[in-house]
């Protein structure tokens, strides 16, 4: 079914009017950005050239120039009668994912936050190799998972404080696979969701998929405001909260103990179930001491965990750990869609839960010296940026001096590097985050001073209003991921 957009909500899209060049370029521009980091969906109607003009004060001749400008580049299909409809190509059919990988060897993506498999990470797998024909003798079918994995990880809970048994663990395919699976057991349709404003944009988007209705919270100095989290649940009933307490993404902030406790108590007296995204907590690259986990404060809290972040984005094992209660509505909303994840990597990963933890901290250190390098890479070359030091997590999230993120995208582009806007991880609308990227720290040391000079290059454009002269040389950004 095609959406249609209100002039009124592109021309918020399309921020302030503050143009680096030609204004129908600039709108061409950051409609086409828009499309390709999926805040416009592929199959949207566009307001007609008109309407646009009159929502943003300029005239129609630069609004029928941009539009265009996007039908040459194949962004955009006008008929008669029909309007103009975005048209995302096959090639860039996952736009709107923040792990978009270029086919292009010259081109450096920033877009992802999912480290290499560590030194290690091979002996297990050869070890479950080994174990592989005891598990060949079984139908492989595991709806709740390996039963040595869910042993191992109810084991991880119970030594860290939170007594649990193996029977409340699921283990589903990754995180986002455990937040797709509590979408659709809790919600019905138009249900809400509290979540933080600023938040990982995939997670959210499974909410909504699954028919609710997010209600993000303000934008403050932290994302768990309690005053903010009780105004949202005394106005409307709430069926869920979704929140990540521990090295948060993108920010990489920890809850404190106070914010954890606060939300425990707002939720219990509201009714509301926590989903509690704790897949980035071992990632303490700075070993600081963080709250007990969240199900301590609140019993009713589903946890997500995930091996990915730890170990090897390939690694999809993730699960869930809940209440008793929980597990058998769980499992029967999973057995609509799937019987279980990979039996291998679950294997895989019981190894490496068993090796006392050697190869998790040869990750960890890996990538606390490409942290370091990163910040140390754009203190030299970007002064201007402010890019605080995350104890935790596997990004920096850094503040710029001007609303300009969406615009240095775009230019960065231009030099063949690929990054994700700041307002991509905001909840609301409008141009919220143009003053912040989120930049993994997951690659090389060489790859990321590369990406720090290239960086320059399209900071340096965006400054000097030149930003226009790099995007002549591939003025259609779809080419970097075709």
């Amino acid at each position: 079914m095609t959406t249609s957009l209100a002039a009124a909500t592109l021309a918020t899209l399309l921020g302030p009017k503050d143009f680096a060049g030609p204004a129908y370029r600039e709108i061409a521009d950051r409609i086409r950005l828009l499309a390709i980091d999926g805040r416009i969906l592929d199959g949207s109607r566009l307001p007609s050239e008109r309407e646009l003009a009159t929502a943003m004060g300029v005239s129609r001749t630069t609004t029928s120039r941009a539009y265009a400008e996007l039908r040459d580049s194949g962004l955009l299909v006008s008929r008669q009668g029909s309007g103009s409809i975005v048209h995302l190509p096959m090639a860039v059919s996952n736009a709107s994912s923040v792990i978009m990988t270029p086919d292009d060897a010259d081109t450096i993506a920033l877009t992802y936050s999912a480290p290499v498999g560590p030194p290690g990470l091979a002996r297990a797998f050869e070890a479950a190799a080994e174990k592989l024909p005891g598990l060949l003798s079984t139908t492989g079918y595991l709806p709740d998972g390996l039963p040595v994995l869910r042993e191992a990880l109810a084991q991880h809970y119970t030594d860290g404080g939170l007594p649990t048994d193996p029977d409340q663990i699921i283990v589903t395919a990754g995180a986002m696979g455990a937040v797709s699976l509590l979408a659709r057991t809790l919600l019905g349709p138009g249900q809400r969701v509290v979540v933080e404003g600023l938040s990982y944009p995939h997670a959210h988007e499974s909410f909504v998929a699954a028919g609710g209705r997010l209600t993000p919270l303000p934008i403050d100095d932290r994302p768990w405001s309690p005053t903010a989290l009780r105004a949202s649940l005394d106005g409307s009933p709430h069926r869920a909260a979704y929140l990540v307490p521990d090295f948060h993404n993108p920010t990489g902030a920890v809850m404190s103990d106070a914010e954890r406790g606060a939300w425990a108590y707002e939720m219990r007296r509201h009714d509301v179930v926590p989903v509690v995204d704790e897949s980035l907590r071992e990632m303490n690259l700075d070993g600081v001491e963080l709250p007990p986990v969240f199900a301590t404060y609140s019993p009713r809290a589903l946890l997500i965990g995930s091996s990915s972040k730890s170990f090897w984005g390939g690694l999809r094992v993730g699960w869930i750990r809940a209440p008793k209660a929980a597990i058998m509505p769980i499992i029967q909303a999973r057995m609509m869609d799937d019987i279980g994840s990979s039996a291998f990597d679950q294997l895989v990963f019981a190894e490496l839960l068993s090796e006392g933890g050697q190869t998790a901290a040869a990750g960890r250190a890996r990538l606390r010296a490409a942290r370091d390098h990163l910040l140390a890479e754009l203190a030299r070359e970007l002064p201007d940026i402010k890019a605080p030091c995350p104890p935790g997590g596997l990004n920096l999230w850094v503040t710029l001096p001007d609303r300009m993120s969406s615009r240095l995208t775009t230019a960065a582009s231009g030099h063949g590097l690929l990054l994700t806007p700041g307002p991509r991880f905001f909840s609301h609308a409008g141009t919220a985050g143009e003053r912040h990227l989120r930049l993994p720290f997951t690659q090389s040391h060489e790859t990321l001073t590369e990406a720090v000079r290239r960086l320059r290059l399209a900071y340096d454009d965006v400054v000097a209003n030149t930003g226009h002269d790099a995007r002549r040389q591939r003025t259609d950004v779809l080419e970097l991921i075709a």
